[in-house]
C-alpha cells in the first residue's frame, strides 16, 4: 500500500494558501520525501498532528524518513532540505538518509575537481545541478563527521529520455524508477512500484481437512505437509498471485516525447501526480519555461496509462483549480482531482486509488 500526502501545490511561491513542493510517501519499505521546498519539516509537524488529532493512525514523522528524493535543483523543490537534515541531527537521529537527485556526467566530473565551486556560466553546466549543489551544501555544514548521521548523497546521471532503474534502493519491498523530464536543468520524475504478493493462502479449505495449526502455519509459510502418506503441496493452497501496485510523480516538466510513455515504464502507473502550472491558454508560456499545463499532464497521464491523474503545482496566477480539471478531462479518460495542500492519496493492496481531502468534519474520502 501507498499513501502519498501533498503538503505543496504552489510553484515558485507560497500563493492563496499554497505551499512549495514537497510530498510525503509512505511505503511498505517506509517513509520518503519527494522534494523539500521551503519550510517543509514545518509542514510535516503540522499534518502529522492534524492527522492524528483526527483520529487516524497514518502518520508524517519527519524521524522517520529514510529517504528523500529530489527532482532538480531550483529552490522552490529544494530550500527546505538543509533545515530538515539540520533539525534530524539536532534530534540525534542515528540511522543513515539518502538523498538522491539527477545530474550529469559533466557536473559530477566538475565537482569531483572542484569541489564547493559554481561552475564557469561558459561551462554548459547549471549551477542547480545536483552535482554542485550537493558539494556546496556539504560544504556548509552538512558533511558526514560533524553530525549524529551519515547521509548518502546520491547523483542520478541523466544520460537521455529512457528511464532507468535507480542504482540505490532504499526502500525495501520498492522499486525506484527515474524517469528523465525535460525543464531545462537536470530534472526527472519517480516511478515507485511495490513488488507482487503471494496469492491469497486457502485457510479454509486448509480447516475443511482437518490440518491443526501447525500443519496449516506450514503451508501457509510454503512448506509442504504429509497427511497419510500423502504430500500437500502448499503451492495449492495459494491463489494467483498479487502483482504489485505503482505511483509516479512528475517533478516539474515540459510535454514532449520522454519517459512517461508507457512502453518506457515498468508498469503503468495506479496514479499520476503531475505539475499543471498553466492552462491552455497559456501553452506558450508553459513550453518557454519547461513546464506543462494541465493537457500536458493529461497527455502524459494517457501516455502512461495511468488509472488516476492529481494536478499540483499552480501557478500563483491560478485560484480557481476548476478550469484546469475541466481541461484535463479534455484529454484524458481516467479520473482527474486537484489537489490541495494536505490532501492525501492511497492505494490499497488491491490497486484502489482513495483521494482524502480535509473537511471541518474530518476527512472526505473520494474513490477515483
Amino acid at each position: 500500500m501507498f499513501e502519498l500526502h501533498v503538503l505543496g501545490t504552489s510553484s515558485a511561491r507560497f500563493a492563496h494558501g499554497r505551499s512549495v513542493s514537497g510530498s510525503v510517501l509512505n511505503t511498505p519499505g517506509g517513509l520518503a520525501l519527494i522534494d523539500c521546498g521551503e519550510g517543509m519539516q514545518k509542514r510535516m509537524l503540522d499534518h502529522n498532528r492534524t492527522l492524528k488529532s483526527s483520529g487516524l493512525e497514518n502518520r508524517t514523522r519527519i524521524s522517520r524518513v529514510r529517504a528523500i528524493f529530489l527532482t532538480h535543483g531550483h529552490l522552490d523543490h529544494t530550500w527546505g532540505l538543509l533545515p530538515l537534515l539540520q533539525t534530524l541531527d539536532l534530534d540525534g537521529r542515528r540511522n543513515r538518509m539518502v538523498v538522491m537527485g539527477p545530474s550529469t556526467r559533466a557536473a559530477i566530473d566538475w565537482a569531483t575537481q572542484h569541489p564547493g565551486e559554481a561552475p564557469p556560466v561558459d561551462s554548459g553546466i547549471s549551477s542547480t545541478d545536483f552535482a554542485i549543489l550537493f558539494s556546496q551544501w556539504q560544504a556548509i555544514g552538512t558533511k558526514d563527521e560533524d553530525a549524529s548521521y551519515k547521509i548518502d548523497w546520491v547523483l542520478l546521471p541523466i544520460e537521455d529520455d529512457q528511464p532507468f532503474k535507480s542504482p540505490i534502493q532504499p526502500l525495501e519491498g520498492v522499486t525506484v524508477t527515474i524517469v528523465p523530464t525535460h525543464h531545462g536543468v537536470p530534472s526527472c520524475g519517480y516511478h515507485f512500484e511495490s513488488n507482487g504478493k503471494a496469492g491469497r493462502f486457502d485457510r479454509e479449505r486448509a480447516i475443511e481437512l482437518g490440518l491443526s495449526e501447525a500443519q496449516i502455519g506450514q503451508l501457509a509459510g510454503g512448506q509442504d505437509v504429509i497427511i497419510d502418506d500423502e504430500s500437500l503441496s502448499a503451492e495449492s493452497f495459494r491463489g494467483e498471485p498479487r502483482p504489485g501496485y505503482s505511483l509516479m510523480v512528475s517533478g516539474d516538466t515540459s510535454h514532449g516525447p520522454i519517459g512517461f510513455d508507457i512502453a518506457n515504464l515498468p508498469s503503468a502507473p495506479r496514479l499520476l501526480l503531475h505539475e499543471a502550472t498553466f492552462t491552455a491558454d497559456k501553452q506558450e508560456k508553459a513550453t518557454q519555461y519547461y513546464h506543462s499545463t494541465a493537457a500536458d499532464a493529461a497527455r502524459h497521464a494517457t501516455s502512461c496509462k495511468a488509472s488516476a491523474l492529481a494536478l499540483t503545482h499552480y501557478s500563483s496566477r491560478i485560484e480557481s483549480l476548476s478550469p484546469l480539471v475541466s481541461e484535463a478531462r479534455e484529454h484524458f479518460s481516467g479520473s482527474v482531482a486537484a489537489t490541495l495542500d494536505g490532501d492525501w492519496f492511497e492505494i490499497d493492496a488491491e490497486g484502489n486509488v482513495f483521494h482524502h481531502v480535509q473537511v471541518e468534519s474530518g476527512w472526505n474520502t473520494m474513490n477515483l
